[in-house]
């Protein structure tokens, strides 16, 4: 009796033996998924990170050049006002003659 007693919990023992280790082997297992998971997400992090930079310098690059062409309009404009004040005075002259 006492030997089938001890063979069942020795079987008992070997059953349980085995389930942890293999729900050692699935934890591991979910560990490493989730760690290539974590690292496939940096890595999309940096890529973001790195397009976003991109877009930032692309837009003060952009910045940079609707400033200047502004000025450029300006002076432009400048020049057009100018010109046009000379050209109102000459024709005031032309009608006092």
């Amino acid at each position: 009796m006492v030997s089938k007693s001890m063979f069942s919990s020795f079987r008992l023992f070997l059953v349980a033996a085995v389930i942890a280790f293999v729900a050692g082997c699935a934890s591991t297992a979910a560990v490493e998924r989730a760690q290539q998971q974590a690292e496939q997400a940096n890595q999309t992090a940096e890529q973001a990170q790195q397009a976003a930079q991109d877009a930032a310098n692309a837009a003060r690059e952009a910045m940079e050049a609707a400033r200047a062409a502004q000025q450029a309009a300006d002076g432009a404009q400048r020049c057009c006002d100018e010109a046009h004040d000379k050209l109102d005075r000459a024709l005031e002259r032309m009608q006092e003659k």
